[in-house]
């Protein structure tokens, strides 16, 4: 399993992006006086980072949860309810009719919720799928994330739009959620 000890290197390095722009969006909470502006940039460079991330994830991590661990199911559902949940939270944050203090509570939030959900990727999933997936799945799992998507313009980074026919920013699990309860998850802030 040597060669697959990596993985998954390449989620691992966006979540150091993720972090790094969560801790300036701390910085900015703390300092307290900077603009609005401020505040709407990172958020705006967090949704660029943080949309294809989750869309990427849901589309070749957790199909690999689903075949290779015990409760993988499981793990898969609620990972795309927390994905659904921290979309939410960032259109909650980003949304320009908030006050600056409605904004840090809610971007508080959704910090809160995204660095459990990262943390819970790293310390549990990561390791888990290490163990049980087999190390020609995790390598393959590991060049489809890294590839970029087809379809996707301007796209930056590993992912580019969810998949062909679903909306925007909505992850394959969350899109095929909704559709079964019909529920919309996507909101009207969808990018």
């Amino acid at each position: 399993m040597k060669a697959a000890e990596g993985f998954p290197s390449g989620l691992c390095a966006q979540h150091r992006a993720i972090e790094a722009l969560l801790r300036q969006l701390d910085g900015v909470r703390t300092r307290g006086g900077t603009s609005d502006e401020e505040d709407l940039r990172l958020l705006a460079a967090l949704r660029r980072l943080l949309l294809p991330h989750l869309a990427a994830e849901e589309e070749h991590l957790y199909p690999l949860a689903r075949r290779y661990l015990p409760v993988g199911r499981a793990l898969a559902d609620a990972a795309g309810c927390t994905h659904a949940s921290i979309r939410r939270l960032l259109d909650r944050a980003d949304d320009c009719r908030l006050s600056v203090t409605g904004r840090r509570r809610a971007t508080a939030v959704l910090l809160l919720v995204l660095r459990t959900h990262l943390r819970g990727e790293e310390e549990q999933l990561f390791p888990a799928l290490r163990a049980r997936a087999r190390p020609d799945e995790l390598r393959r799992c590991e060049r489809r994330l890294r590839e970029p998507r087809a379809g996707s313009p301007g796209a930056t980074g590993p992912a580019g739009p969810a998949v062909r026919g679903l909306p925007p920013g909505a992850g394959a699990i969350t899109a095929l959620r909704d559709r079964l309860t019909g529920h919309d998850s996507t909101g009207p802030h969808s990018p």
